[in-house]
């Protein structure tokens, strides 16, 4: 919205979704200033309410939810202290040099070779053999992987880099995984984008291994089909201080092996990221500068704590849930939404929120994630009703749903989501996007006294028959009033038909 040209598009639609019974648009607040006016002539002459999205989270990249490193080992040495490697990960046959036919030595478990794993001996990046995959739908489940345990030290930050090339690859959705050792959870959360074709180039994740001694280390796809795929020169190490964060909840320290602890601006500089891109998983590793009068000594070992970001899928990051910046900034955007465009309702962003209660502003509180979430988003709806008492507030119903993400072991969040329904009260919407499940968890919502959108289309409902079965299965559930076309990659040809079977209107 922040480009006038778009601004202009949603213009252009209203007249049509004015005609079909739509009576409201859904769009983030961050209009171009030149741009706002004519917009909001444009929603009140088709009749058009304005829904603004807000609290999605901090702009400041310091503000995004830090896992934990600690003790990991620097040594100092000519006024500086960098990272020292103390427990290399051995990665058996990383090159992928030794194999015998398809097969390659030291790893555990390898997919169908000679049918869709094989030994390339004319294709590689290095040395002179790669691991290619083809064919990957000959799978009758479309797996295609090769995995071996890996031994980790907990609660430190590693980075995993590879070399791949690819050919005509449908689709494009190799990963490399870290699963725990008994593969139920996953300890790298992080995916990367490949094209279908395209020659040698290095993939780049970096992921915490939490409280983890042992894990399974797992490359390939698991919903392949066609074209080719090649893997080298795969590697994994122990990495310091990248993408650390500095915020009160996210402190660092610096001590020694004897437990002395060094003061920040006595002994070392101000330790920062000057790279810091929470959306970047892995750049160059920074350094502790030692000051003029340290205390620290040439030679001497260290031990470093420090919070870092970690990336869910290609680039989805989580914000702080409880450091007072945040709401402070939760004000200043509701405020100015309202100024702005004096909206009919907020919908508060509370949705996919993966990583949670790992820094110590969020430990400070001694809560579940449940009971976390559930205090932070009663302050969030308070924020609305001090600015705009007579504005309606909506949220998505995932995190507050125990048929959805309300459960436990939800990707990088510590602890349970159980109980984060109860910081919702009456007066706050559900705008439910579970169309997987055709209504089975509106009960749950009406149960509370909540009213509910159906948030449905999501780029797939060209003819309306999901919204249909959604509407028929909830009809005698209270509280459903009203449902919303939900498009995340801007598809508004089926605006018509959609509306036609969301609410009858030809």
């Amino acid at each position: 919205m922040g480009d006038p040209a778009e601004v202009d598009k949603v213009i252009e639609r209203l007249p049509r979704a004015r005609a079909t019974g739509y009576n409201a648009i859904v769009l983030s607040p961050n209009i171009a200033p030149s741009k706002v006016a004519a917009l909001r002539d444009a929603t009140q002459k088709n009749g058009m309410g304005i829904v603004a999205t807000v609290m999605g989270g901090s702009n400041d990249r310091n503000y995004m939810e830090g896992v934990p490193v600690r003790d990991a080992p620097f040594v100092a040495k000519n006024g500086i202290a960098t990272y020292q490697k103390e427990n290399a990960l051995r990665i058996n046959n990383a090159d992928f040099e030794e194999s015998e036919g398809n097969h390659f030595k030291g790893w555990g478990f390898q997919d169908d070779e000679g049918v869709t794993t094989f030994a390339d001996r004319e294709v590689f990046h290095g040395g002179k053999t790669s691991l290619r995959m083809e064919n990957i739908g000959k799978n009758p489940v479309r797996h295609c992987r090769i995995s071996q345990p890996i031994v980790l030290t907990p609660f430190r930050q590693y980075h995993a880099s590879v070399w791949i090339k690819s050919e005509k690859l449908t689709p494009s959705d190799p990963e490399v995984k870290i699963l725990t050792a008994d593969a139920a959870r996953s300890i790298s959360f992080q995916t990367f984008t490949v094209e279908a074709t395209s020659d040698w180039k290095r993939y780049d994740i970096v992921f915490n291994s939490l409280n983890n001694t042992k894990a399974n280390l797992y490359l390939g796809s698991w919903y392949g089909k066609d074209g080719k795929i090649w893997w080298d020169d795969l590697k994994i190490e122990e990495i310091g201080l990248v993408n650390v964060l500095r915020r009160p909840g996210c402190p660092v320290r610096v001590q020694n092996d004897s437990g002395a602890v060094f003061e920040e601006g006595r002994d070392y500089a101000p330790i920062s990221d000057p790279q810091l891109h929470p959306w970047i998983a892995y750049h160059e590793e920074p350094i502790i500068r030692l000051t003029s009068n340290t205390r620290i000594k040439d030679g001497e070992r260290l031990r470093v704590s420090y919070y870092h970001p970690i990336i869910v899928y290609t680039d989805r990051i989580t914000s702080c849930l409880s450091e007072p910046k945040i709401f402070d900034d939760w004000r200043m955007e509701v405020k100015r939404a309202n100024e702005t465009l004096h909206p009919a309702a907020f919908l508060m962003s509370h949705d996919e929120l993966r990583v949670m209660n790992w820094c110590e502003a969020c430990q400070s509180k001694k809560m579940t994630p449940g009971e976390l979430l559930a205090w932070n988003v009663r302050k969030a709806a308070q924020i609305i009703r001090d600015i705009r008492p007579d504005a309606g507030i909506w949220v998505w119903n995932d995190m507050f749903d125990p048929q959805h993400n309300a459960v436990d072991n939800f990707y990088g969040v510590n602890g349970s989501l159980t109980g984060s329904w109860k910081g919702l009260d009456k007066d706050v919407g559900i705008v439910n996007w579970h169309g997987g499940l055709l209504g089975k968890n509106c009960r749950f919502f009406a149960d509370m006294g909540l009213k509910q959108i159906l948030s449905g289309y999501y780029d797939s409902d060209e003819d309306g028959s999901s919204i249909t079965q959604w509407l028929a299965n909830t009809r005698d559930i209270p509280g459903i009033v009203g449902a919303m076309y939900t498009t995340w990659e801007s598809k508004y040809d089926a605006m018509e038909p959609w509306a036609a079977k969301a609410w009858g209107k030809k």
